[in-house]
């Protein structure tokens, strides 16, 4: 069963007061708490996270959260 990835940016979004974009090395946090990184522009980076993500298959819906 593949998950549906879902990305919150609200941490990121209060901290930096904007959206993620860029480029730089951004963490997403996964479900069960391990912290994935990736550098690169944050549209390549999400895409990144979300294929991890899908690989590890924790359930029907994973939840990640960008990190600062």
């Amino acid at each position: 069963m593949v998950p549906t990835v879902e990305i919150s940016t609200i941490r990121y979004e209060r901290i930096h007061r904007r959206k993620p974009r860029g480029f730089t090395l951004w963490y997403f946090r996964m479900p069960d708490g391990w912290t994935f990184s990736q550098s690169g522009t944050y549209a390549s980076a999400k895409r990144a996270a979300a294929a991890h993500a899908r690989r590890r298959g924790q359930g029907p819906v994973a939840r990640l959260q960008v990190w600062c």
